[in-house]
């Protein structure tokens, strides 16, 4: 006797579809996971909102020759940063027992790596490149002095903690090395 086969007719067109009619969904549900796990990863722009107070004691003179000199002066210096979306609002506070009162003034720093025009601490204005570069903000100026243009490009850049905001100053001249400078800036404890 014969052992009946029973089989079944199938349709792989059908399958198919009810495949993906099943797949279909956790694709799309993997990929809106995706999306929200690397958020944090392409905000790869640190957050240097808050204040910050310059650490003078950590911080080197800018005043000019100051090669082997204690720092000339008691500059209080106070920076409010607000971002807005990836530029940021720099709110500047300068006070001296040599100022008559507070000096107050505001950068806005647009990030495209454009150049465009802010302002600057004697007054005047400077055209600057502004550009994220990973995790750090680079800012590129031409100064123009008495003396010659000076090619200043500062580094902006948080410490691994993110207690501290470091700033570095490289300033090229007629003269064969570069002057490079570092301002420490700490979080505020005190706003005045």
């Amino acid at each position: 006797m014969r052992t009946p086969v029973h089989t079944r007719p199938t349709s792989t067109g059908r399958r198919a579809r009810a495949a993906a009619a099943f797949t279909a969904p956790l694709v799309a549900a993997s990929l809106v996971i995706a999306a929200f796990a690397a958020a944090p990863l392409l905000a790869a722009n640190p957050d240097f909102a808050g204040v910050w107070q310059l650490d003078n004691e950590r911080s080197d003179s800018l005043a000019p020759g100051r090669a082997g000199r204690e720092r000339p002066n008691t500059l209080d210096l106070e920076l409010d940063i607000a971002l807005t979306g990836e530029d940021l609002v720099m709110n500047y506070t300068m006070r001296n027992e040599n100022l008559p009162g507070p000096v107050q003034f505001t950068q806005h720093l647009i990030t495209d790596g454009k150049p465009a025009e802010m302002p600057d601490f004697q007054g005047g204005t400077r055209t600057a490149r502004v550009k994220w570069r990973k995790d750090r903000l680079s800012v590129s100026y031409t100064r123009v002095t008495p003396f010659g243009d000076l090619d200043i490009t500062e580094t902006w850049q948080l410490s691994k903690d993110g207690s501290e905001l470091q700033v570095k100053l490289h300033t090229r001249t007629q003269s064969p090395r570069p002057d490079i400078r570092e301002l420490i800036y700490v979080r505020a404890t005190n706003v005045q």
